[in-house]
């Protein structure tokens, strides 16, 4: 594919624009239009941007190689697959979809048709978890880990609980440098009379196959913007801050000493240390994610996140709901998807 890449983005919500607005600032695609099942978002939307208001997904089916599903969660299932059984290729915002079955409906529409289907982690395209990835080499033996991802109550999401939304990008990051499968989950929730089901605010103990284990915790009732994974490995201890996209490595080891008979008894225990802070060159993760999935629509790379890695993480996230007693509500939502797509 030579020509600029056709695109449309599905989803006039803040993650929408977002996308749109990053489509705009892009090379080597042309941004149709946008379609959202409200015509008033759309046309918004497309009066904000200088962009074409679709007025159905066939309208927009018709007119692109590839489209950007930002719409709700439980409307992923449907809206992916009818683009896919057209044959347009899907960047899907995460997550997946919000059942087993509707990954899996989405995961064969790819497989069926021949088209990419690329899921919107954006935290891999973080160039600190870049950086983590190439730091935890086969030659250092990851131990533990602990992330944290927390922040204030928001508009943005309320269809779907606070693992479903921010918990998730940790466990997908996680799996992603631990490359073990989950053997044991465990969960605890916060109940507050605004979250009486603890929705809001979830720890998670995983452990792996290999050995190691992370503690995940997500909320969305602390009054303070946290995004942290720390590491603890066999050789050092590495924390990473995604706001900030950037590590720092902690080393310690017994002093260096000539003469071990010479030692005063006290200084038999003396340790050194050592942090080392990396230089890491931001970008923005959105840009590098929306430039992949082109490049993956080119045929010139993979999907860093395909369907069936992103389906792994949401069963993790499952098993945690189902732990906490989430998953009657989380299906009795996705029931009602097809009511919310035009």
């Amino acid at each position: 594919m030579t020509e600029a890449i056709k695109v449309a983005v599905i989803g006039a919500g803040v993650m929408g624009k977002n996308h749109i607005k990053t489509y705009k600032s892009m090379q080597g695609v042309e941004l149709v239009g946008v379609y959202d099942v409200s015509a008033e978002a759309t046309k918004a939307a497309a009066e904000t941007f200088g962009i074409k208001a679709f007025s159905s997904m066939e309208e927009v089916a018709a007119n692109v190689d590839a489209v950007s599903v930002v719409t709700t969660s439980i409307t992923h299932a449907d809206v992916g697959e009818y683009f896919m059984n057209k044959g347009i290729h899907c960047m899907m915002e995460k997550p997946l979809a919000t059942t087993e079955e509707g990954c899996m409906r989405l995961i064969n529409a790819a497989k069926n048709n021949n088209v990419v289907l690329m899921v919107g982690h954006i935290e891999r395209f973080n160039p600190a978890v870049e950086q983590m990835g190439r730091l935890l080499s086969d030659t250092s033996k990851i131990r533990s880990l602990t992330a944290q991802r927390m922040s204030a109550a928001s508009g943005r999401i309320t269809d779907v609980d606070v693992a479903m939304d921010l918990m998730i990008h940790d466990v997908e990051v996680i799996q992603s440098l631990v490359k073990s499968p989950v053997i044991h989950v465990q969960a605890a929730s916060v109940k507050t009379e605004e979250s009486p089901m603890g929705k809001d605010y979830i720890s998670a103990l995983l452990e792996f196959e290999n050995g190691a284990t992370a503690n995940i915790t997500a909320s969305r009732i602390t009054q303070s913007r946290v995004r942290t994974l720390t590491v603890t490995t066999d050789t050092n201890y590495i924390d990473m801050d995604f706001i900030n996209q950037s590590i720092n490595v902690h080393t310690q080891g017994r002093m260096p000493y000539v003469n071990q008979e010479e030692i005063p008894e006290w200084m038999n225990y003396g340790l050194k240390g050592s942090v080392e802070q990396l230089f890491i060159p931001t970008n923005q993760p959105l840009q590098a994610e929306l430039t992949h999935f082109l490049k993956c629509v080119r045929g010139e790379a993979i999907p860093r996140v395909n369907g069936e890695q992103a389906l792994d993480a949401l069963r993790v996230i499952w098993e945690i709901e189902e732990s906490l007693g989430f998953v009657s509500a989380t299906e009795a939502e996705s029931t009602s998807s097809k009511k919310a797509v035009a």
